[in-house]
């Protein structure tokens, strides 16, 4: 019927143009309405990011690998949950990808989601893998990425400097930490205010227990909900490994303080000899210029108890939603191999710093991880426990342990159980938004949903003019309810900072275009969906088959002074997007203290208990 249909329409538009019908001009409106390319339909497709490196080069590849789709990229919240507040809307993404990944907190999406065990995607991963992501009845919904490797990543140069011998076992781990100390040198540093830090460190201290017997079962019980307690068998054990590690080490209250940066500069000053961090950490934070790094296992009791952590860059999982379209079936099943795939993952493990879960994909390692070989071949490489609730509370309870406020194993056991068994914080309602906006990016009006929240942000800092890529708005904004995490899944992202700074009007013509003509970059534009949304000034941009270019900046219709100073308010990735344009631009002060997005977000709908700002017609794309 619907072929038939479309036929029958087919011969009314013909018969139309030979009588002449039609032949009137289409182009006679506004710039901003009809003068808008009128490109070939496209298959719309949503991708939903579990983070802006996403935005580095990956979305541009798969862009450019189908162009016959519009593809729509949204930067999610790092939690299935995320996608649990989507659902509720019944606005799931096509396709979902998240990092923080347990089959215990994905197993509420499952009957929403589609089924990939008798797919070729599937029968592409190593089985040992797949097991970890197959439902009990066989359903597979997600499918892991390459793997990210965690351990101790040390500056052998600096052991050579010292002639301290390289750790192989955690008492010439401790014996490494203690020499380093008597020469005013910390041993180990980590970033215990990251809740990430502490889970991993906590489990990977102790990741021989984890593996055992008991330690599989209990897993197993955990992860599908038969058990909300940690085993006293298992778990006793690791807390009293970690009190060890903290005594040993040297570990204190200033240790649950430093954010990420603090131990990656200090290593990189030579301040510090061994960090918690990963294969990319490796490419990033290579010493002090010259200094050959390493990253080595976390250490058991003897060699043999040596093991890395690992976890997927991220999974990815599709919608039910529109799958009983055959075509539309095979289209999202063709992106999704192309994301997984040896093209695929070259785009994510880009630093040769992973390991692949695929038996048809090769990822060379990069010499600082060649001693890491031996490792992947006696698979003695853990897939992390990452829940939600594992993420908060090992947090939690890891910097009570550092602050002192509990002093025992048992009582930090205690502590997490007593957590576990409790709900979770900020699920009571809030908020009410009375006034819904899209989150589709138009021609005519751009990103509605997107030009509101920093409209939003404009008034609220008090600044003249914002800045944002709207693609840092996670989903429409929905009329109703919120609780202080729905909140927080409309635009909360842990890659996105602000940054104020004075800039003049030619500094900001700089900006923008800059900014248009960025490639292979955290913040580079890629198609109309991560087009920037802009508050308190207008721009004219033309597309082309090469990407987009600056007309010109207005204010309220007034083309922008570039000799005027004006209060700006960019907001995006701080160590690669920002970095990279106040460049260009000359700037070197910035401030990045203010609150993020969701920050903005809770002080007018909670604290004040008002409304978003409307949007405006922000944008003229010709």
């Amino acid at each position: 019927m619907k072929r038939l249909a479309c036929f029958l329409l087919s011969l009314v538009m013909v018969a139309t143009m030979l009588t002449g019908c039609g032949s009137q001009s289409t182009n006679s409106g506004t710039a901003g309405e009809n003068n808008a390319p009128q490109a070939d339909k496209k298959e719309k497709v949503v991708v939903a990011c579990w983070g802006n490196q996403m935005l580095d080069s990956y979305t541009e590849y798969l862009c450019d690998l189908f162009p016959e789709v519009e593809f729509e990229f949204v930067l999610a919240t790092n939690s299935t949950d995320y996608y649990r507040f989507r659902q509720d809307h019944d606005d799931m993404p096509d396709i979902l990808t998240v990092r923080r990944f347990a089959l215990k907190d994905a197993v509420l999406l499952k009957d929403y989601l589609y089924d990939l065990s008798n797919t070729q995607l599937a029968n592409t991963y190593y089985g040992s893998y797949l097991d970890s992501y197959t439902y009990d009845d066989g359903a597979v919904n997600w499918l892991p990425t390459c793997a990210e490797v965690d351990g101790i990543i040390i500056n052998k140069t600096l052991f050579d400097e010292y002639n301290v011998p390289i750790p192989t076992d955690y008492e010439s781990f401790i014996a490494a930490c203690e020499a380093f100390e008597e020469v005013g040198i910390r041993g180990f540093v980590s970033d215990f205010s990251a809740d990430y830090t502490c889970m991993e460190v906590l489990q990977g201290a102790s990741i021989p227990m984890l593996q055992s017997i008991e330690g599989r079962k209990w897993r197993q019980q955990y992860e599908s909900g038969a058990t909300r307690e940690l085993s006293e068998e298992v778990w006793l054990p690791i807390f009293e490994n970690f009190f060890d590690f903290k005594e040993k080490v040297g570990l204190g209250a200033e240790d649950a303080t430093y954010p990420n940066r603090t131990p990656k500069e200090m290593f990189s000053e030579g301040k510090a000899a061994m960090f918690r961090g990963t294969g990319a950490d490796v490419i990033s934070f290579p010493g002090r210029g010259q200094d050959e790094v390493l990253l080595l296992p976390y250490f058991g009791r003897t060699e043999q108890d040596n093991w890395y952590l690992t976890y997927p860059t991220f999974q990815i999982a599709a919608s039910n939603k529109g799958m009983d379209d055959p075509e539309r079936e095979k289209l999202i099943l063709d992106i999704m191999t192309a994301m997984v795939n040896q093209q695929g993952q070259d785009h994510i493990s880009y630093g040769k710093n992973m390991v692949p879960y695929k038996k048809d994909v090769t990822l060379e390692l990069m010499p600082e991880m060649d001693n890491l070989k031996p490792y992947v071949e006696q698979n003695k490489l853990y897939i992390r426990l990452a829940s939600n609730e594992m993420f908060r509370i090992s947090k939690d309870v890891v910097q009570m342990i550092l602050n002192d406020e509990v002093q025992t194993a048992k009582e930090a056991l205690d502590a997490f159980n007593k957590e576990l068994a409790g709900e979770e914080p900020g699920t009571e309602i809030v908020a009410h938004i009375d006034t819904a906006y899209s989150n589709d990016f138009t021609p005519e009006h751009g990103n509605q949903a997107a030009s509101a929240i920093a409209n939003t942000m404009r008034v609220l800092s008090g600044v003249d003019l914002v800045f944002m890529q709207s693609c840092y708005v996670a989903s429409d904004i929905y009329s109703g309810d919120y609780s202080q995490n729905d909140l927080g899944y409309l635009a909360k992202n842990d890659g996105g900072w602000p940054g104020l700074m004075e800039l003049t009007g030619d500094q900001i013509y700089t900006l923008v275009e800059t900014t248009l003509s960025m490639t292979g970059n955290r913040g580079a534009v890629c198609n109309d969906s991560t087009l920037y949304v802009s508050s308190g000034f207008e721009m004219d941009i033309t597309k082309t088959d090469s990407g987009y270019t600056l007309n010109t900046l207005t204010i309220d219709g007034k083309e922008l002074d570039r000799s005027v100073s004006y209060s700006f308010l960019i907001y995006g990735e701080r160590d690669w997007y920002m970095s990279e344009v106040m460049e260009k631009m000359g700037v070197s002060e910035v401030d990045t203290t203010g609150p993020k997005a969701e920050g903005y977000l809770m002080q007018r709908l909670v604290e004040e208990g008002g409304q978003l700002e409307s949007p405006t017609d922000y944008i003229i794309l010709r």
